[in-house]
């Protein structure tokens, strides 16, 4: 299981994600069985290239009730990504003035990690499909769902009477 902690970004001072946050920090009530009986299980190296990190280094945590493994990420870096998400959003604010794929892709710390075209182009697809469903979902209701109970009475008899 994967759970999300927000770290100050430190403005000038080092990067708090270069080394692991202090084990103090790591959430001890476990969100499946309730109880406060998470402990510290180790870290492990996570990529996410952008600007300001290549690697970072992440918690894990082991519920010692139900025996479930939790790695704690950033916000900012979403699981399984191997770019973060100001990586993406460079991506996207450099995709509206380029004139292709290839001149949008973001700039990162190790200049032979750049992301593919082909990654960029999904991140925007994605990123559209999503503000599609968000736009779906809150339009306005239509006449059918304002009544109803209306609709339900009147549609029968409609089609019984021809």
């Amino acid at each position: 299981m994967i759970l999300f902690i927000a770290l100050p970004e430190g403005g000038g001072k080092p990067d708090p994600w270069a080394t692991p946050f202090p084990l103090r920090m790591l959430p001890r009530r476990c969100p499946v069985c309730g109880n406060r009986s998470i402990v510290g299980h180790g870290l492990r190296r996570k990529q996410a290239h952008d600007l300001r990190h290549d690697w970072i280094l992440i918690r894990r945590g082991l519920c010692r009730s139900c025996r479930k493994t939790f790695t704690v990420l950033p916000t900012w870096s979403p699981p399984y990504g191997h770019y973060s998400l100001y990586c993406r959003q460079q991506a996207w604010e450099s995709l509206r003035q380029a004139r292709s794929w290839e001149e949008s892709v973001p700039n990162t710390k190790e200049p032979d990690r750049l992301p593919d075209p082909s990654t960029v182009r999904r991140w925007a697809l994605s990123l559209l499909r999503f503000g599609l469903l968000l736009a779906n979902i809150f339009r306005p209701p239509t006449i059918l769902a304002w009544d109803w109970g209306a609709i339900r009475s009147i549609l029968p008899v409609e089609v019984n009477s021809s």
